[in-house]
């Protein structure tokens, strides 16, 4: 059989690099690929699916952390080999990299007897690594930056805020609806939710402006209808059951010019149904306004530069974490403020059918204005919380292996660091599982990827369910599972893991009486702290050992490490 041809991607913009790479490259089996963006090297990788990604820090679109980090969070790409080649010698630069998520690091001008060395170190598995110390600083440096950036768009705010109140004086002496107005801004600014702020409007839209009947009519978008979630002057009964048909071409064309209409009659009026509605409420004249913005106001606010700016002042004040992908943040975010669920927040509903006086047009004017106001700032609150769900989101996403909902191969080796330190200061114990699936390179290419997914989340569960609260379960890669075991000798692991054999060994699987073997098996190797080493990576590759054992053993079954099976 043809030997397999390793893909190699070089992700450049200075050509002269980029044909030196493949000039020294080209001897070997490789295929190259090339790309000299950012954005075009990472298109490039989800179609090709490289073994090794040599990558420019300073890419002309993206930053190479950034981009390393988009890259390892896509399934498809996250375990490529990605390495940086860049003429950025400090060790910092080097560090920040690593922790992104490079697999090393190689300076620029190459050293052509070396470079085709590391390449293929790099393929066999050799990876750099930042120390705990050094990450914990690099990560405060990275939020210290972010800090600085915050505080000068602070200051911005702060001269902003310090026109606009020079500029409020100066209206406040033109009308006494304007001085309401201010008031109600300025109460609405306390809101500390969009219900909040959805409450107080009504309840200010009485007080201060005098109109003692309103409601705000939110948007179902599953029934797409609108239904009444808050009322101010009405019995709750009467808009309980009440669900007007929703039509969004043609509410967002009613507000294309205004936020704010003026109903004098019901012969405005040209859906019968809702029509019959109103009638029934007796409101014969009426307000109604959007509290949001216009679709092209939020076309402008979601342009990538007005977009990162956004982020970058939000981003401070939510994240206290090392690793987030921003990256996938920032795609969720774009994709929510382009939505229609952001900006539409609602209607409000405003019964001026019993006013004495009637409604003035500066009167209009000023209730537009509050309602543009309220709408930034109750977007402001639900981007606020939305925000925060795609933090937590992300949290999760950073430790999480998204297939099996175990914790991630990152994690764990995270995690056994800790876990060797806590052993030694408190001179305990703890052992290592690692466990493979049999044969199951021969499932997914006799079923397909689909169905080796679903054993892969099944064996999971399994693991998860039939372990101690305690124990830490972590996906190692590919068909590969790892559990810590805090204060569990050999002896005791080794009891646990043929627990787990049986348990799988007793499970059903889809499909599984078609293979040769005839059963879905684990073999588990078992490696103990500090018994056989006090180093995790040690401990790592004696587990592996003894799963190796395992396998040539016959599988479907456990075996623990032994120093002469080194």
């Amino acid at each position: 059989m043809a030997k397999k041809v390793t893909k190699i991607l070089h992700i450049e913009d200075d050509l002269s690099v980029q044909e030196l790479v493949q000039e020294v490259l080209s001897g070997f089996n490789y295929q190259l690929y090339g790309a000299s963006t950012g954005l075009e090297g990472l298109k490039l990788a989800q179609k090709v699916n490289p073994d090794l990604i040599l990558m420019d820090l300073n890419l002309p679109d993206i930053n190479g952390t950034e981009l390393t980090a988009k890259i390892k969070s896509l399934p498809k790409l996250q375990h490529v080999v990605i390495v940086a080649l860049t003429g950025v010698s400090e060790e910092q630069a080097r560090e920040l990299s690593l922790i992104a998520g490079c697999d090393g690091y190689i300076t620029k001008p190459i050293d052509l007897t070396q470079f085709p060395k590391k390449i293929e170190a790099f393929l066999r598995g050799e990876r750099e690594v930042v120390s705990t110390e050094k990450k914990e600083a690099i990560r405060k440096h990275f939020e210290v930056t972010l800090i600085d950036h915050l505080t000068e768009k602070v200051e911005q705010l702060q001269k902003s805020n310090q026109l606009l109140k020079k500029q409020s004086k100066q209206l406040r002496r033109y009308n006494r609806n304007l001085e309401n107005l201010l008031q109600v801004i300025h109460s609405l600014q306390l809101s500390s939710s969009p219900e909040a702020l959805r409450h107080q409007l009504l309840k200010e839209l009485n007080d201060q402006f005098g109109y003692q009947r309103s409601a705000f009519l939110e948007v179902d978008h599953e029934q797409m209808v609108l239904r009444v979630t808050e009322t101010y002057g009405y019995q709750e009964e009467v808009w309980k059951d009440i669900r007007i048909k929703y039509r969004a071409p043609y509410y967002l064309n009613m507000f294309k010019e205004h936020q704010l209409l003026a109903f004098r009659s019901l012969r405005q009026i040209t859906d019968q149904e809702t029509k019959k509605i109103l009638k029934q409420l007796k409101a014969t004249k009426f307000l109604f306004g959007i509290l949001g913005a216009t679709q092209q106001e939020v076309e402008t606010q979601t342009t990538p530069d007005n977009l990162r700016q956004l982020f970058g002042e939000l981003t401070p004040t939510l994240h206290n974490q090392e690793e987030l992908d921003f990256e996938i943040i920032q795609e969720h975010l774009q994709e929510y403020l382009s939505s229609e669920i952001f900006y539409v927040g609602g209607y409000i509903f405003i019964d001026i059918s019993s006013l004495k006086a009637s409604v003035q047009p500066y009167d209009l004017k000023i209730l537009e204005m509050l309602l543009r106001t309220a709408g930034i700032i109750y977007q402001n609150l639900r981007l606020r919380e939305q925000l925060k769900e795609l933090f937590i989101r992300a949290e999760k996403d950073a430790i999480t292996d998204h297939l099996t909902n175990l914790f991630n191969y990152r994690y764990f080796s995270e995690q056994l660091v800790r876990e060797c330190n806590r052993a030694h200061r408190h001179n305990s114990r703890f052992t290592l599982l690692m466990l493979d699936i049999d044969f199951f390179k021969s499932y997914n290419d006799t079923f397909g990827h689909q169905a080796g997914d679903l054993v892969l989340k099944r064996i999971g569960d399994l693991l998860r369910e039939n372990t101690r609260g305690s124990d830490f379960v972590a996906r190692y890669g590919g068909e590969e599972f790892v559990i810590i075991c805090p204060e569990l000798s050999k002896k005791e692991g080794k009891q646990l893991a043929e627990k787990l054999c049986h348990i799988v060994g007793s499970t059903p699987f889809p499909l599984e009486e078609k293979l040769p073997h005839k059963k879905i098996t684990i073999s588990i190797g078992v490696a103990g702290f500090p018994d056989d080493t006090q180093s995790p990576q040690e401990l790592i590759r004696f587990a592996d050992i003894a799963l190796y054992k395992a396998k040539n053993s016959g599988r479907n079954q456990v075996q623990i490490y032994c120093p002469s099976d080194s």
